[in-house]
């Protein structure tokens, strides 16, 4: 076999409280990745998107990057060509980047027959990632809902995914607020000390919001989501979701749950944000519900927000593999 096709879907991270550790995958956009196998060494990279990367960004980069390592460390003297294609999956905000390493790593395992476990593509697909995050990797590989943990005899990274609940959806806010230095900016806000009261709250947020998601608890998920206390706060209050502090944000966020039962969120490192809801409550969806309150809110902060619902991902790419090559 010389050719192999992946279908990645998208993702979308911490998802409330859970920094770094949570993500959900998402049945669109999708990325679609065909991995044409070369005798000789070298990856080639070829894009058709209709959208294009924002300044210091290249589309498949990441791919090709999670590629060379797992060639030159697994002993393969061959290259790649990598063709990805898409129908509009932006970057920033739904994990592009982890989808194209997901995509690679991927269709190599399935080229090589390497026998590789959900874990291995995590770990591998994390490689073409800044630091090698592996939140929105575990999301693109296996869809569903996806918890990081650290084990503590190896430092190696653990990754359990579980279904999500049939009621809960979830949709997508596209902000037009520019990152500046992007997700790593970001990331330098959150050194400062934590406190031993947000530590304990966070924690408790964490713990009951992973087990009220596990359970199908949605009442509990929707009442917790939006109550971070680490990375939201200290993000917001540094201006990188646009110029409003976080207790402005949080007001928003309180307004919204009071009057529709739902969280917002913010998703990944921002500043697209996500509400969390309840199909029992809004079975048709709820942009058209929160729109004349939450898009007027951004608009006065000089942000364009464009609500999209979403699907979440029931499978992955580790799933479409193993259903179509074994």
């Amino acid at each position: 076999m010389d050719q192999v096709t992946i279908v990645v879907p998208a993702s979308t991270a911490n998802n409330g409280p859970g920094y770094d550790i949570w993500s959900i995958g998402l049945k669109s956009p999708q990325l679609r990745l065909t991995y044409t196998r070369k005798r000789r060494p070298g990856i080639e990279v070829a894009v058709r998107s209709r959208v294009s990367a924002p300044p210091g960004r290249i589309l498949g980069y990441a791919g090709k990057r999670a590629l060379e390592r797992f060639l030159s460390e697994h002993g393969i003297d061959e290259g790649a060509y990598l063709l990805y294609e898409d129908e509009g999956y932006a970057v920033g905000g739904l994990g592009r980047s982890g989808a194209e390493a997901v995509g690679a790593i991927t269709a190599a395992a399935v080229l090589y027959k390497r026998r590789f476990s959900r874990q291995d593509i995590v770990i591998w697909s994390a490689r073409g990632e800044p630091d090698e995050h592996k939140d929105n990797v575990a999301a693109s590989t296996n869809g569903r809902f996806n918890i990081i943990s650290i084990s503590p005899l190896t430092g190696e990274a653990c990754v359990d995914c579980y279904e999500v609940p049939e009621d809960l959806g979830i949709a997508i806010g596209f902000s037009s607020h520019a990152k500046g230095e992007g997700t790593a900016k970001a990331r330098k806000v959150l050194r400062a000390p934590l406190e031993v009261e947000d530590f304990v709250v966070q924690a408790g947020l964490i713990s009951a919001m992973t087990a009220a998601l596990v359970t199908g608890n949605i009442e509990r998920v929707l009442q917790l989501a939006w109550g971070d206390r680490f990375h939201e706060l200290r993000r917001a209050d540094s201006g990188a979701y646009g110029p409003f502090s976080y207790d402005e944000f949080r007001r928003i966020k309180v307004r919204l749950f009071e009057a529709f039962h739902v969280a917002l969120v913010v998703s990944g490192a921002g500043p697209n944000v996500a509400v969390l809801y309840s199909k029992k409550e809004h079975p048709t969806g709820i942009v058209a519900t929160i729109s004349p309150v939450i898009v007027p809110w951004f608009q006065e902060r000089g942000i364009h927000i464009d609500l999209h619902e979403m699907e979440i991902a029931s499978e992955g790419a580790y799933d479409y593999a193993q259903r179509h090559y074994g």
